[in-house]
């Protein structure tokens, strides 16, 4: 988010986890497209990765002109300082998204043994104490740095969809405002996971900033992104490059939430309203503003989560589908029908699409009405949702059709037809048409 209006995602769950046509996902692009990344920026880009203490990491363009990342790494964190120092010159469009080959230490190889183990443990583990509903919703207004980041109405939506949870049910951890620090929302995260039994079911919300997407290990579409917590990038930052690399250390990793969602129960629900927006990209030199201007057409560069994060099968074990259109997703995270007619529920909600701001009334007024005349405060599709969950007893699908379409119509009203908001829905087959 980037604006009073502006509201971040997942992503979330980023992940939350928000839009993704696949000719506008990143390594989706056109194979005839070339990027004439200028060298005077390639030069630039070797420069800082040996002021920030990366003096093995090379550069080298790819077979359509990107820049893509060569030379040895310690780790991945290493990785992702690269990333984002040559994102920050050369934008995202003309950054390839695949890793560099020699990388001493890889997170992922440790993640993955984690996971199964996790899983294992939670296949075999017995309770004799009935399935819960377990909730955790977090929601930022304001930050303890208010200089880098904008207001959003994230406490306002968080306090809405506390309330639904609650009287649906669930037993809910929330984290508001100060509350939402980085040390709190990773604790609540490791509670919720092992507490967590096959028998229960979860629900996430998420409602805050995000940080500039990255690219995953397995490269093409798939972006990991990091939530902003209220303490998140309390420094006086020279530049947009200085704190993005301080928000990597100081945010949470939607890797976090992911890995919670991944865990087996009777039935997952995740919101993610948070993204990614060019504003973060602010400040850069004229001679990289100008080249990013150039390959977005004009436009400033702003991406959301990938969706393949989330719905793939590393993430989810089953087949998911975008249910609003009926489109699988790609054909990696497809499963068998003996999967998909055993899968648990399994449902996850952005509120905007990729490249999209997810918009609210100006914070000098901050309510609006429903075409019922219903009178809300906070952001446009969060509150229009959870106001159509009442409306529809609780039933997921109408109330999603109802508040995307709202949501549609009214982003394109309130800017005169200069922005879109697409909420969308991905979802298991034995999700649809269910309950909160």
């Amino acid at each position: 988010m980037l604006t009073s209006f502006a509201r971040i995602g997942i992503v979330l769950l980023a992940l939350l986890l928000s839009g993704c046509a696949a000719n506008q996902m990143h390594g989706f692009e056109n194979t005839y497209i070339a990027y004439q990344v200028p060298q005077p920026l390639v030069d630039t880009i070797s420069v800082r990765l040996r002021q920030h203490g990366l003096p093995n990491a090379r550069v080298v363009r790819d077979s359509v002109g990107r820049i893509q990342l060569a030379g040895s790494y310690q780790n991945e964190d290493e990785v992702d300082s690269a990333f984002l120092i040559v994102q920050s010159i050369v934008g995202l469009k003309s950054t390839s998204p695949f890793y560099p080959a020699n990388i001493k230490e890889k997170r992922f190889e440790a993640e993955a043994r984690r996971a199964m183990a996790e899983n294992a443990r939670s296949a075999s583990q017995t309770s004799s104490r009935p399935g819960r509903r377990v909730a955790l919703v977090v929601g930022i207004n304001t930050y303890k740095n208010p200089k880098n980041f904008p207001a959003i109405p994230g406490e306002d939506d968080a306090a809405v969809v506390r309330h639904a949870a609650q009287q649906a049910g669930y037993q809910v951890t929330a984290l508001l405002g100060p509350q939402a620090t980085k040390h709190n929302i990773e604790k609540a995260l490791r509670q919720i996971s092992d507490e967590l039994t096959p028998e229960d079911s979860l629900f996430i919300y998420i409602s805050s900033h995000g940080t500039q997407p990255l690219p995953t290990v397995q490269g093409g579409d798939e972006r990991k992104m990091s939530i902003i917590a209220w303490d998140s990038g309390d420094i006086n930052a020279s530049s947009r490059l200085e704190l993005n690399l301080n928000l990597q250390k100081t945010a949470v990793s939607d890797t976090l939430v992911q890995r919670l969602a991944q865990r087996p129960t009777r039935n997952t629900r995740i919101l993610i309203d948070t993204c990614y927006s060019g504003e973060m990209l602010s400040g850069l030199p004229d001679e990289s503003q100008g080249y990013i201007a150039r390959t977005n057409g004009g436009k400033a560069e702003r991406a959301g989560v990938a969706m393949a994060s989330w719905s793939g099968p590393a993430f989810t074990s089953k087949g998911i589908f975008n249910t609003a259109s009926n489109r699988p997703v790609p054909q990696k995270a497809a499963a068998s029908q003996h999967d998909i007619n055993s899968e648990r529920a399994y449902t996850i909600i952005t509120a905007t699409g990729e490249g999209e701001e997810s918009l609210a009334p100006p914070a000098a007024t901050g309510v609006f009405r429903l075409p019922d005349q219903r009178e809300l405060r906070g952001s446009y599709f969060t509150q229009a949702f959870f106001a159509y969950l009442d409306t529809y007893k609780g039933q997921i699908e109408p109330a999603f059709a109802a508040a995307q379409k709202f949501t549609q119509d009214n982003a394109k009203q309130v800017t005169g037809n200069r922005q879109e908001q697409n909420p969308r829905q991905f979802s298991t087959r034995s999700a649809e048409r269910s309950r909160l």
